[in-house]
């Protein structure tokens, strides 16, 4: 009955999922998904996002975890739909431990669009530390200032709160465009009113382009008109 609600929802899905149920589905288990081809397991790691459990989860956090760098964003993608708390110290475990850019960049990913769960204040915290990280790739202290964007809430510890404060306002200096634009979404999503100063320097001479995106400087005027109440 859910299959048939994704393929209702989803049409241009139905032959994929009616493929994946021949497969096997209904059983599944991490090595089915492990055995599957790269196009077909990115499927059923999209078709688990959409109708799965704690086991499921289980398998995504599995799957993140593995040498199967072609499956990290997949899994990422269904562990921000089905994750529950059990599940946050494995991501915070890739996303501070992984010696690679791309799986610490899809954990980032996931405990950025969490839908079953709060975050913590551990996970505000490495999110704040990462984006910090000069020395981190620039597109994963981007998607950690998306995170933070996100997930920050007043309720924290107030010294949490405004370290990740003080860190996306930091961040709106960066040398790399792409951390500058996500900076500027961070403290618009928050309402930053301290960012102003820097945002309106931003939108009157920042041209750099993020790939597909748009200007930094498009991006905090965007963060301007959010914090002064116009959108």
């Amino acid at each position: 009955m859910i299959l048939e609600f994704v393929k209702n929802q989803f049409p241009e899905t139905a032959i994929e999922i009616e493929r994946l149920e021949t497969l096997g589905f209904h059983q599944r288990t991490l090595s089915w998904l492990l055995a599957l081809d790269e196009e077909t397991a990115q499927t059923a790691c999209w078709l688990m996002g959409k109708v799965g459990n704690d086991d499921d989860a289980d398998a995504m956090v599995s799957i993140l975890s593995s040498q199967r760098s072609e499956l990290w964003m997949s899994a990422a993608t269904a562990l921000s739909l089905i994750a529950t708390e059990r599940h946050l110290t494995s991501l915070l475990s890739i996303l501070t431990s992984s010696p690679h850019a791309n799986q610490k960049e899809s954990a980032a990913y996931a405990l950025s669009f969490l839908t079953k769960c709060q975050v913590n204040s551990q996970v505000i915290d490495a999110l704040t530390q990462v984006a910090a990280n000069n020395s981190e790739i620039p597109s994963v202290r981007a998607q950690a200032l998306e995170g933070l964007g996100n997930k920050l809430f007043e309720e924290l510890p107030p010294d949490l709160y405004q370290r990740a404060v003080n860190v996306m306002i930091q961040c709106l200096d960066d040398a790399e465009a792409e951390v500058r634009f996500w900076a500027c979404f961070a403290v618009g999503a928050i309402r930053a009113k301290d960012a102003l100063p820097k945002l309106q320097v931003l939108a009157q001479t920042d041209d750099a382009i993020v790939p597909l995106w748009w200007s930094v400087g498009k991006e905090a005027a965007d963060a301007i008109a959010l914090i002064n109440g116009d959108e």
